[in-house]
């Protein structure tokens, strides 16, 4: 029976087992691809690097050949019992890609902005914003730690735009 399953490519190889699957096998294949945010090169990243999802069958007859696509590493499962991903988890995450890509995520941050770590164990330090990772949902920001600047990943929703005023005493 056809059950949603995770497949883990190679490096980079998502879309060639993409299409090699769907072409050759007739396999129905979701590779949920995101628009990368302002910032970096324009276009698309995959959602979760080296993982895709795979509508298939390992008791069926093309299974070797499905199994053995050039760039795919493996199924995630032991031998024939795969881990199944649900029906309702496949359309959600389409959902979630689709609104993603239609412009629903509105960056908060500009490369090169100051911002300030709300929580986590970095709470309260002074960050420069460098780029969204959104395949992780995360935000990389340079931090001055012990006279070096470190480049950190960071939940987006672990940042503020630092206030320009404060600090600054107005006359009243």
């Amino acid at each position: 029976m056809k059950a949603w399953c995770v497949a883990k490519t190679k490096p980079r190889k998502e879309q060639l087992v993409e299409n090699y699957l769907a072409k050759n096998w007739e396999v129905e294949v979701f590779l949920p691809m995101v628009r990368r945010p302002a910032g970096r090169k324009a276009g698309y990243e995959p959602l979760f690097p080296t993982y895709l999802f795979c509508l298939a069958d390992p008791q069926s007859t093309d299974w070797r050949a499905i199994r053995w696509a050039p760039g795919l590493s493996y199924f995630l499962g032991t031998g024939q019992e795969l881990v199944p991903v649900s029906d309702e988890l496949i359309a959600q995450l389409k959902q979630r890609v689709s609104w993603w890509n239609e412009g629903g995520y509105v960056p908060h941050f500009t490369p090169g902005e100051r911002v300030v770590v709300t929580s986590g164990p970095f709470s309260g330090l002074e960050a420069i914003f460098q780029r969204y990772v959104p395949a992780r949902q995360r935000c990389q920001v340079l931090l001055q730690i012990l006279s070096r600047l470190a480049k950190v990943e960071i939940p987006a929703k672990a940042l503020k735009v630092k206030s320009p005023y404060r600090g600054i005493a107005f006359a009243t």
